[in-house]
């Protein structure tokens, strides 16, 4: 496997796309779930990590061992419950070095069919609020907030959203292949 670089490709792909995020977490503490194995491998396209779940079901990247950095914390609910691979949304703690804001950013993810690990593997996609046509952002209480960002203010309304504009996609492998 590669070096693990999870956290900085993470950061990368969110700061350089149309992103959704929060100011506070929308998912309360006590509602997320775990995967369905404790300990999972999460990958951002090749950039993959072993990770497991802490006691609060909460799981932390820490960065890599050669690099500084404050970890990753990422919080996960059902978002379409297919029977052989749900569609996971995910919650990821974002904090800049030395800066005590924090930001929630939204992604989803699901167990990638054709993994090379025995170790179930995850991988991450970002739908970009970008790409949604216009007033639908609207319609779900998701305020842009400029070309790169779109703020989330209801959990059920923006999971359902994404369940509305992107199910097609959540099917297709090059909907998860795209950084």
């Amino acid at each position: 496997m590669l070096p693990p670089r999870i956290l900085a490709a993470l950061i990368g792909l969110i700061t350089l796309s149309a992103c959704f995020y929060s100011e506070v977490p929308l998912i309360p503490p006590g509602e997320q779930v775990t995967l369905p194995y404790n300990g999972v491998v999460l990958c951002l396209a090749f950039d993959c990590r072993i990770v497991m779940a802490g006691e609060d079901g909460v799981y932390e990247i820490a960065p890599p061992e050669d690099e500084e950095g404050e970890p990753l914390f990422v919080r996960f609910q059902v978002l379409v419950a297919n029977e052989g691979n749900p569609v996971y949304l995910a919650e990821a703690e974002m904090r800049d070095d030395g800066d005590p804001k924090v930001s929630y950013q939204y992604l989803v993810a699901h167990q990638r069919v054709r993994a090379a690990t025995h170790v179930p593997t995850y991988e991450f996609a970002m739908p970009s609020c970008n790409d949604a046509p216009d007033g639908t952002l609207e319609a779900f209480g998701i305020e842009r907030e400029d070309s790169y960002a779109c703020r989330v203010t209801d959990l059920d309304a923006f999971k359902q959203y994404l369940i509305e504009v992107h199910s097609a996609d959540f099917e297709s492998e090059a909907f998860w292949k795209e950084d």
